[in-house]
């Protein structure tokens, strides 16, 4: 068996850290793990969001912190990929390694909860509210700019996010990577073919093709890689969409179980109570009740 895919990043002119700028049609980054440490910052785009064993949607605002050797991918939604598609893909990259600030650097007592911060990022950390906004736009600023400033930002950064209550953990916490190189392409097929077509009814014969398996044997596989089962997995991305919908409050809630993929309404509810922990018109009514909030 293969060593496991680390993707190696390369920090230039010996810097501490890297911030990178991604502005494309769509992301373009498989199912993938390395050592440094990544704050992704999403300014434009939407789609699905997988860190370790954690399905999720993401759109312009979602601010993730992931952990060494943590698997992740974002993976554009099927928007980006119609003709003439005006969506694109844009985020802020922060990638470091906690040994290119020197042995010991955050075990100085001001830097203890960075250090604690870090072993949050194991599980992947997502980061809301007046954190998100804030910390986005520091990543922006300290893009701009080089030396002293640039290192000071970062610390500035790494601080706000220590200090902050508004995060919540992805990644389950019995979760630990067993990946390998051909794990990797494999499931990344997978990945890309339900994050395309978990909007219709789907065959398990029909998704285990995709990783050249019999059904029987591909439930093991994912299971044992994921976490999950098969349609556990579909059904978060199913639930995923259908929260989108209900927030943007442009389906009514009778039809939009046909927009993500269940074939009848009874299960779509049953499944929605049993990943949010309320009815969809529950979730909508929290969500224009959080609004009305933000206006007044």
């Amino acid at each position: 068996m293969s060593e496991p895919l680390f993707q190696h990043i390369y920090l230039k002119d010996e810097q501490s850290y890297n911030i990178l700028h991604v502005d494309r049609p769509h992301f373009v980054v498989p199912w993938h793990l390395h050592p440094e440490i990544e704050i992704m910052s999403i300014v434009g785009g939407e789609g699905n969001r997988f860190v370790g064993d954690s399905v999720e949607n993401f759109e312009p605002g979602d601010l993730v912190m992931v952990g060494s050797n943590l698997p992740h991918v974002w993976k554009s939604g099927s928007r980006h990929y119609e003709s003439n598609a005006a969506y694109r893909a844009t985020a802020y990259v922060v990638l470091f390694k906690t040994e290119s600030f020197g042995n010991g650097f955050f075990d100085i007592s001001e830097l203890k909860k960075i250090k604690e911060l870090f072993a949050r990022a194991e599980r992947g950390v997502c980061f809301s509210g007046r954190t998100s906004q804030s910390v986005a736009k520091k990543i922006v600023d300290a893009y701009s700019h080089t030396g002293v400033k640039r290192f000071t930002l970062f610390i500035d950064i790494l601080n706000d996010l220590a200090e902050s209550p508004e995060y919540r953990l992805l990644s389950s916490i019995g979760y630990k990577s067993t990946l390998f190189d051909n794990d990797m392409q494999r499931l990344n097929k997978v990945f890309d073919y339900l994050t395309l077509n978990f909007n219709r009814p789907l065959r398990l014969d029909e998704i285990a093709t995709k990783a050249y398996m019999s059904p029987t044997a591909f439930c093991r596989y994912f299971k044992s890689h994921t976490n999950k089962t098969v349609i556990g997995f579909l059904n978060e991305l199913r639930i995923g969409h259908a929260k989108k919908l209900l927030i943007e409050n442009k389906s009514n809630i009778s039809d939009i179980h046909f927009s993500c993929g269940f074939h009848n309404a009874s299960n779509f509810y049953e499944q929605f109570r049993k990943t949010v922990g309320c009815s969809p018109l529950q979730f909508r009514k929290q969500h224009e009740d959080k609004n009305m909030e933000i206006l007044q």
